[in-house]
């Protein structure tokens, strides 16, 4: 299983990211190959940032319907008709989405998914994708609530206790977060100590790769943005010299042989090779 990165790694993408396709099933299918991708390179957190077209829910939706384990699903999401083509959605096959559901084969110390979904006698018990319910130990959330456990007996009963994501040093997938602010606001934030712009405009990433990797290296929270497949960040970012305010400009696919490169192409392209440093 694959360690959480060291240094936190959000990739943010505007909500205008499926828009060039006029049917759902497109949609559905670029926001599962966006997902994949942001599995494969551990991504944390995935930010949607506004632009127009606006189809923030639609995205948040679907990234969240695929991060979510499988047993959960039928207990998180109603039917609704932006799921109508969920089943053309790539699994994960996370550490998170286990296929284990059977007590024997649960462990001690194993972190799993589930949702509070059972109270008896003074006590919550939780879904964990097995085929007994987990009861929890300690101070729980409310009914209904999604948690991360952590098994802490499997014999005579099955119990755990509420884990932090950061107990975790396996990656436990990514977070969604459908912004408000501009990307603008997110820039000034000074909460990311490197900001890496993605572009076709930018410099070739041969050219950056060295001290980008310096860089890399000190950095505990880091942010890579992307454009639309019809306007790149230094058309939708309005801020006169993009350049000066990004740590780093890239154009990580150079000389591409298309007039556009999608939304997911560049994700899975770009995170790709800053897998490697």
């Amino acid at each position: 299983m694959s360690k959480r990165r060291e240094n936190k790694v959000t990739i943010a993408i505007p909500s205008s990211t499926v828009s060039e396709f006029s049917n759902l099933r497109e949609k559905t299918e670029v926001v599962g190959r966006i997902a994949r991708a942001a599995a494969i390179f551990r991504v944390e957190d995935i930010i949607i940032y506004p632009d127009e077209p606006d189809e923030s829910n639609l995205l948040k939706l679907l990234l969240g319907y695929i991060e979510t384990p499988q047993y959960l699903r039928k207990q998180l999401y109603d039917v609704k008709p932006e799921l109508q083509y969920a089943g053309v959605l790539p699994p994960l096959k996370t550490p998170h989405h286990p296929t284990e559901s059977q007590l024997n084969q649960l462990k001690i110390g194993e972190f799993r998914e589930g949702i509070i979904n059972k109270e008896s006698e003074g006590n919550l018990y939780a879904d964990i994708g097995i085929n007994i319910p987990l009861k929890l130990m300690g101070r729980v959330p409310s009914k209904g609530s999604r948690v991360t456990i952590q098994v802490t007996k499997t014999s005579p009963s099955l119990e755990g206790v509420l884990s932090k994501k950061s107990d975790n040093k396996i990656y436990w997938g990514y977070t969604i977060q459908a912004s408000k602010k501009r990307i603008e606001e997110i820039l000034y934030s000074k909460y990311y100590d490197l900001i890496i712009g993605t572009s076709r405009l930018g410099d070739p990433y041969h050219q950056k790769s060295e001290e980008l990797r310096n860089k890399w290296y000190s950095s505990k929270n880091i942010l890579i943005i992307f454009g639309s497949p019809m306007r790149g960040i230094s058309e939708i970012i309005k801020i006169p010299n993009l350049k000066n305010v990004l740590d780093f400009y890239i154009n990580t696919i150079a000389e591409q042989g298309c007039v556009t490169v999608r939304t997911d192409e560049a994700i899975l392209s770009t995170l790709a090779i800053f897998n490697t440093l």
